[in-house]
């Protein structure tokens, strides 16, 4: 069996590659973290129940034109396939059955 060099050579790459682990809990690792959360604690804009309203219609509105457009789409092509399954039959001479 002469697999002998590279299987000395995986060994000896796996050796150089090594790393010492850290772990994301390690206290030396870590900086300062509750200055770095506080400043940057995300703010949202609060809706009132009518402007809420209107953009949840905006929403559902848009969806369901996006449903629209995607099934007059899937149908458009499906006519195509088929279309085109019957003229490859049609034209080759043989039957369908």
């Amino acid at each position: 069996m002469g697999f002998g060099g590279s299987v000395a050579a995986m060994l000896a790459t796996l050796n150089n590659n090594k790393r010492e682990r850290t772990s994301r809990f390690d206290s030396k690792h870590r900086t300062n973290t509750t200055s770095q959360n506080a400043s940057s604690k995300l703010v949202f804009k609060k809706l009132n129940d009518k402007d809420l309203y209107e953009v949840k219609k905006q929403i559902q509105q848009k969806a369901s034109a996006h449903n629209k457009k995607v099934a007059v789409l899937t149908i458009i092509s499906l006519v195509l396939l088929a279309a085109l399954i019957l003229w490859l039959f049609l034209d080759s001479g043989t039957p369908l059955v």
